[in-house]
Order: C-alpha cells, then structure tokens, then sequence
C-alpha cells in the first residue's frame, strides 16, 4: 500500500512539473507576439491584426494588436470585423457539404445537372467531368484563378454575368470556362467556387448569404459573420489601408463564395471549437473527408481546405488575401492546435507568415519537449 501512494505522489508531482512547464511556455509564447507583432506591423505599414493560438484545444492567446482604424485611432478587437478572401472558400465547402449530407447534392455527379441559369462555355474538354467533388478540390480544370472587388460606386454584376466573363473594368472578358482536362491535376480556381455559389442558389432555393445564415453561420453561433454586407457589418468592420499604409475604398464581390466573408476573430474561434469538438451541422465523418487531400493536388487541398505542412505537424484550414485584407485560419487537428490572424493592410501576408513561423517553431519545440 505504501507504494502504491509513493507513486501516486510521483505522478501528481510530475504532472505538475508539465503544467508548470506548459505555463512558462506559453507565457514565453505571448512575449514573443507582444513583442514582435507590433514591430512587423509598423515595418510593412498594416495598421492592425487580431490573433488567436490555440493549444491543445484551449484558447491560449487571443489579441488585438494595432488600429482598425488610423484616423479615428480605433484598436482591433477580438470583435473587429475583416475581410478574409479566400478563406471564404473553406466555408463554402461546409455550406456544399450540407446539401451532400442531406442528399440534395452528389459529389461524383456533374454539376451541370444542378444548374439552370448557366452553362459551360463550349470547348474541347467534357463537362460531363466537372464534378462537385472537383469544383471543391481545384481539379475541374477551371480558368479565373482569384475575384478582384468593385468599388463602392461600381454596379455588380449578377453571378450569371460574372461566370460569363461580363465584370466590366474589374474582370473584363473573363469567364468561368474549362481550360485543361477535368480531374488531372490541381489548378486553383475561385471560378469554382462561383459555381458552387450558383449551386447552392439552385439548390437551396435561396439566396447564397442567406443560405450561408441560416444553414451555417447561426447554427454555429456566429452572430458577427455575413457575405452580406450591411450596415451592422459595416459598423464593426476594420479599415482596409494599400501597401503604403492609405487607407482604401472597401471591395464588394459578386463572387461571394470564392473572397467575400466578413467575420471577426470571436467568431472564428467558435468555428474552430465546433471543427475541434464536433457540432450539429456536419458528422464527423463529412469533417474528415473534407480534410483528407484530393490524390489529384498531391496533398495540397481537400474539399475547401488547404494543407500546410509545418514540420512536425500538419495545419489544415485557408488562407486569403484581398486588397487591403490578408488572413489565415489554420488548425493542426493530431494535436487540437491552431492559429487565426486576420489583418488590414495589403501587406499583412509578410506579417502573417512571420507570426505563423514563429507559432510553428513554438509548437516543435514543445511537442520535443514532451
């Protein structure tokens, strides 16, 4: 008996050496972006970021850093709303993944057989193999790689004009066409997912930001976050600044699906809780698989998330990059770690890929240490 109390000593005493140690690692992790987020900010004239690590699926820090706003000297707050361009995709690909669950939508069937309003231009290569899976995966062989905005005094075109190609000065004379053989290799295409816009519209019935609402966003709680943009969204939105630091008009998108969500870093944070600890919306399942590489992209995209290879472990997640706004939501789901960042300033990239190095680096060494 006397032993078995000596080693239940032994083990509270150790776990307690971890938890220490875990505690000055973190503390250690919180100087370092304290101390350096600010420097790089002022280096590539963003005006501000708001972050979010997670570890071992608790929030271990989570800051704004910097001004939404210069003028009015507005700091970012964890309810500072920005754009976050293509990691709109990510959230696209939940919103398909519900018409999959619901058996509305078939991955391996073409899409064409869901539309009505629109059709493939004619070419050389069949559409018939332009299925949903590959629209998701990047593999449908599909031209327009990325959506510039339209300013504020620009009429939008409808999402049938702009898959034709009619986006005026913004996108002149590009449409949405098939330009090498379906299902072959990995080519990025935002024209996907203006197809998948168009998708959801015919399927559901309802417009694309009202079905992303009601069949996303509230179920998950995320009251801050909308493809439409109004003036609640507006009301707590960040300022986008250009590479010189001067502040710029904000962008709207026909092509919603592909680069046009608003969301705060609150509300990325219960996205990441419901991708790490299961919800209502999608199984399990349907998570995985949306995860796991397509073969085709040589294990650099799922159905709507990227693959980030870090060394020793593996974010999955998006990243996303519009004028005046730069954005990542990565999560590493073997170990329940991630990081969120979202910026307002058209060089945030530098800023992000910086801090991400940092928090991978921070991450290796910890998992060695254990």
């Amino acid at each position: 008996m006397k032993k078995k109390w000596m080693y239940i000593a032994l083990f509270i005493n150790m776990m307690s050496f971890a938890q220490q140690a875990d505690s000055v690692a973190i503390t250690s992790l919180a100087k370092m972006m304290d101390t350096e987020i600010p420097i790089r900010l002022k280096e590539k004239n963003v005006p501000g970021i708001a972050v979010a690590i997670i570890d071992n699926g608790s929030v271990i820090y989570k800051k704004g850093l910097g001004f939404s706003n210069l003028d009015q000297q507005l700091k970012v707050t964890s309810e500072t709303g920005f754009n976050i361009g293509s990691v709109s995709k990510m959230f696209t690909a939940w919103g398909v993944m519900k018409l999959v669950e619901q058996g509305k939508v078939q991955l391996d069937t073409a899409v064409h057989t869901y539309l009505t309003r629109w059709t493939f231009p004619e070419s050389e290569f069949d559409h018939q193999k332009v299925t949903v899976r590959s629209l998701l995966s990047h593999t449908a062989g599909l031209s327009v790689h990325g959506y510039p905005g339209f300013q504020p005094d620009e009429a939008l075109p409808t999402l049938v004009a702009s898959l034709a190609g009619e986006n005026g000065s913004a996108r002149a004379n590009e449409p949405v066409t098939i330009v090498i053989p379906p299902q072959t290799k990995f080519k990025y295409s935002g024209g996907g997912y203006t197809i998948l816009q168009l998708l959801i519209e015919e399927v559901s019935g309802k417009h694309f930001a009202d079905y992303m609402q009601q069949t996303v966003f509230s179920p998950l709680g995320m009251k801050n976050t909308s493809f439409a943009i109004d003036k609640a969204i507006m009301a707590h939105s960040a300022t986008p600044y250009d590479e010189e630091g001067k502040e710029i008009n904000m962008e709207r998108f026909t092509a919603q699906a592909a680069a046009g969500l608003h969301t705060t870093l609150g509300d990325l944070l219960l996205f990441a809780k419901a991708t790490l600890n299961g919800n209502n919306l999608l199984t399990e399942r349907t998570l995985v698989a949306m995860r796991t590489p397509n073969e085709l992209t040589k294990g650099r995209y799922g159905l709507g998330y990227m693959i980030f290879p870090f060394g020793s472990m593996t974010a999955k997640g998006h990243a996303g990059s519009n004028d005046g706004w730069e954005s990542c939501f990565l999560i590493d789901f073997e170990h329940k770690s991630g990081m969120i960042m979202l910026s307002n300033g058209s060089q945030g990239k530098a800023v992000l890929m910086a801090t991400m190095k940092n928090w991978a680096q921070w991450k290796t060494r910890t998992l060695i240490s254990k």
